[in-house]
Parts: structure tokens; sequence; C-alpha cells
């Protein structure tokens, strides 16, 4: 019951961070239709990505993290 628990907590924050990617990208397109260059729109892009790139590198980790604890329990 706990696995499935987790799974669905899971693929609810990928969801969400792939929603929060996709708004960003909805954002700077909001920029240059208001007249910002997209060099600019590009550059504000890549500063928001950075941190949901970082928390999904490390929800990756915990998770591997997790995973390894849990094949070593099983031994």
């Amino acid at each position: 019951m706990q696995i499935k628990r987790q799974n669905i907590l899971g693929k609810t924050i990928a969801l969400l961070l792939a929603m929060q990617l996709f708004l960003i990208g909805l954002q700077a397109k909001s920029q240059i239709d208001q007249g910002n260059s997209t060099l600019e729109a590009l550059i504000w892009m890549i500063q928001q990505y950075i941190p949901v790139l970082v928390k999904i590198r490390s929800l990756q980790d915990k998770k591997q993290e997790n995973d390894s604890l849990k094949s070593k329990s099983k031994r």
C-alpha cells in the first residue's frame, strides 16, 4: 500500500513539475508578444528552468537512494 502511495505521489510530482515547465514557456511567449526580445525571453526562461531542473535532480537522487536502501534491506 505504501509503495502504491509513493508511486502516485511520484507521478503527481512529475506532472506538476512538467506543468511548471510548460507555464514557464507560456510566460516567455507572453513576454515576446509584449515586445521583449527573443534573447531576453530565452535568458529569462533559462533562469526559471534551472531551479526546476535542480529540484528534479534532487528528487531523482532521493529516489535512487531510497531504492538502494530498499534493495540492501531485502538482502
